[in-house]
């Protein structure tokens, strides 16, 4: 029983470190977001891409604007074409670096004098070691950054950032929409 708590424990601590972080916002809080009605993008390819991420698909600033301007438009915006125009422009910056996860966990080896048991020498004979698990993978950043369109100051920045997975790599479009729609959760700031 004592083991079945730990394991569910376990479980439930693993389980939580699996929930995608909420993205990081900021904004002024001296601007006034409620005059807001048009948006733009901020050129014509809105998308930076940073160094960091080799083999980026040409389809991905597409996949962007369109989930940005959907989001936008469900929440009142329209989207102007003339950049002058809008009351606020939207642009992207891509990012990503190589990262290394090490873990390290007990390992237990059963001795010559007893049976499997944890704890090192002396418990039923086993001894202790220590397993290594070493894997790299790419961490990406998006940021959507917000200029207002008289003062062309930006007022308003969202970031998240992600471990970028097979299941993301494969299916872009379910990933965005999630990672921008939780960022625009948060706009027009209250």
């Amino acid at each position: 029983e004592t083991i079945m708590r730990h394991l569910t424990l376990l479980l439930l601590v693993f389980l939580a470190g699996c929930a995608a972080p909420k993205p990081m916002v900021d904004f002024d809080p001296s601007h006034n977001f409620s005059e807001y009605r048009t948006f733009a993008f901020i050129s014509d390819n809105p998308l930076m891409i940073a160094e960091g991420l080799p083999g980026v698909s040409p389809m991905l600033e597409g996949r962007i604007i369109q989930i940005t301007e959907n989001i936008l438009s469900a929440r009142g915006y329209t989207r102007v074409s003339d950049r002058k125009e809008a009351n606020f422009t939207v642009g992207f910056t891509l990012g990503g670096r190589d990262k290394i996860q090490v873990t390290s966990y007990p390992e237990s080896y059963r001795g010559n004098y007893g049976s499997w048991g944890w704890g090192g020498r002396g418990y039923y004979g086993a001894q202790t070691y220590t397993n290594t698990d070493v894997r790299q993978y790419t961490e990406g950043t998006l940021a959507v950054d917000l200029y207002d369109g008289s003062t062309r100051k930006p007022v308003w920045h969202a970031r998240a950032v992600r471990k970028i997975t097979t299941k993301m790599r494969e299916n872009p479009g379910e990933t965005l929409r999630a990672i921008l729609g939780d960022m625009f959760a948060a706009f027009p700031p209250s």
